[in-house]
């Protein structure tokens, strides 16, 4: 029986008796081999670990092998730092813009509160209001619940899909204070402010995180009712934004939960990782456009009025 040359001819075979080469560059000769292949490797294809030398080539693949079985978080990105820092930097934004509200009243606030009748000539209010306050002790109330819950699911989600969640939550808010405004009441003319619109959506959050992951969700639920009866009960509190806050960011979450991918024995993680980040891109930028079109549609109804 004929043995089968797999397209190789004699010319391909390496001569034993001839100087190794690199066989990423093979004008160079090397007598340094790797630890793994045993090829050569030039000095620029020459990789030091602990083990020895290893080639180009083997140290990515160790790197591949190495991100496909790294730990994941519950929505299958990777562990990244046990600090908080989306939490601390949007609580540090937050007294920054406080202390800008203090220092120039008029300039900060004119420019950053929202309200309804301006909204569409001041687009970035939809976000900006989510950091302005209306007194120290709402500064306060709103910066506690952000770090008590922030700390919790910045971990669980991850730092990227917190910050985005926490955003999303806000303009969540402002939008349903847009939608549900009156054109031809006093409330299209007033202005709001404050993270709570952010904090009920991180809220619903922690309640859909819990319960896919088998928390306990007594506790959370008997927050949100709490926050709701003070919000309907204490006049001068926009129950709209706290709402909009707390239904879209529980349906954001509760998307990705659905669109994470499952790992099983042998899968690339990495692979299933960037999948899990493209799906959740999704949901975030589905977010965003509902909330767009959803305002445009109440702009064009208004202008009708």
């Amino acid at each position: 029986m004929e043995r089968p040359s797999y397209g190789y001819s004699a010319e391909d075979t390496p001569d034993p008796q001839a100087p190794p080469v690199c066989p990423r560059h093979p004008d160079r000769v090397s007598y340094v081999r790797c630890k793994r292949c045993e090829r050569p490797a030039c000095p620029d294809c020459q990789r030091p670990t602990a083990v020895g030398v290893l080639c180009v080539d083997c140290e990515r693949e160790l790197a591949r092998q190495q991100a496909s079985t790294r730990p994941r978080n519950a929505m299958g990105a990777s562990v990244g730092r046990r600090t908080p820092v989306v939490t601390y930097t949007l609580i540090g934004l937050c007294v920054v813009a406080y202390l800008g509200q203090m220092a120039m009243p008029q300039v900060v606030e004119q420019l950053g509160i929202f309200a309804p009748f301006r909204a569409l000539a001041m687009p970035w209010t939809f976000l900006t209001a989510g950091f302005l306050h209306g007194g120290i002790m709402h500064l306060a109330l709103n910066m506690y619940a952000l770090w008590m819950v922030g700390q919790y699911l910045e971990q669980t989600l991850g730092h990227v899909r917190f910050a985005a969640l926490f955003l999303v939550s806000v303009l969540g808010g402002s939008t349903a204070v847009y939608l549900l405004a009156d054109p031809q009441g006093q409330d299209w003319f007033t202005g709001t402010l404050g993270a709570s619109g952010g904090v009920f959506g991180l809220f619903a959050a922690m309640f859909v995180v819990n319960r896919k992951l088998g928390g306990q969700t007594a506790q959370i639920l008997v927050l949100i009712a709490l926050n709701l009866v003070i919000t309907f009960t204490i006049p001068n509190i926009s129950w709209q934004g706290h709402l909009g806050g707390l239904v879209l960011g529980g349906a954001v979450t509760a998307g990705m939960f659905a669109l994470r991918s499952k790992a099983t024995p042998g899968a690339d993680r990495q692979a299933l990782a960037r999948r899990s980040a493209l799906l959740h891109s999704g949901v975030i930028v589905a977010a965003v456009v509902l909330c767009v079109v959803l305002v445009l549609v109440k702009a064009a109804t208004a202008l009708t009025m």
